[in-house]
């Protein structure tokens, strides 16, 4: 998988989905808990900005007013440097790195927030063909660490014959969620 292009893939699928908010439904629930559809936004924003900083070695700040949009186009630029994927860079949850798997996380991080963005606002949301498996190549080594890291749910077996994304969701956290549970 082009991690690249996995993660133009999964911004555009988060900012397809975003746009069909409305100005009443930004503080909706999420899975993610204590998260609404503003905090998540935020994270995801917040990401952006993190592997953009990675990425080009930088520091950069979000400003007031910014959009995930915006970022989203900032880190893929970035992903797009020269030599970016064969630079180690610094994670600050997943430590030392390659540039290529820092853009894997970004994109994985995407996609499952994608999932709960699209459960908040009530709309269907399946990843692209590929994603899934990919994504479960660097979550399943990790598997009850993302939960003991308090950044993740509690992850649970999805059981017998769940497909790759369930496997996703259930590793991150996200069985059984309900708007408004």
């Amino acid at each position: 998988m082009d991690n690249r292009h996995a993660l133009r893939v999964v911004n555009a699928q988060f900012a397809e989905i975003l746009s069909k908010a409305k100005e009443e439904d930004w503080e909706l629930p999420t899975p993610c808990t204590e998260w609404s559809i503003r905090d998540l936004v935020g994270h995801v924003i917040g990401g952006h900005v993190m592997a953009t900083s990675l990425l080009t070695g930088e520091e950069r700040v979000a400003a007031s007013g910014d959009t995930v949009e915006m970022w989203a186009a900032r880190v893929e630029r970035a992903a797009e440097g020269e030599g970016v994927l064969g630079r180690v860079v610094r994670h600050p949850v997943f430590g030392e790195l390659s540039g290529d798997a820092a853009v894997m996380i970004r994109w994985g991080d995407v996609c499952v927030h994608t999932w709960d963005l699209a459960q908040a606002l009530g709309v269907d949301f399946v990843p692209e063909p590929g994603l899934a498996e990919a994504a479960l190549e660097w979550l399943v080594p990790l598997g009850s660490a993302l939960g003991a890291s308090g950044r993740f749910g509690e992850g649970a077996d999805p059981g017998p014959g769940a497909d790759a994304f369930a496997r996703v969701l259930a590793i991150t956290g996200r069985g059984g969620w309900a708007a408004g549970k």
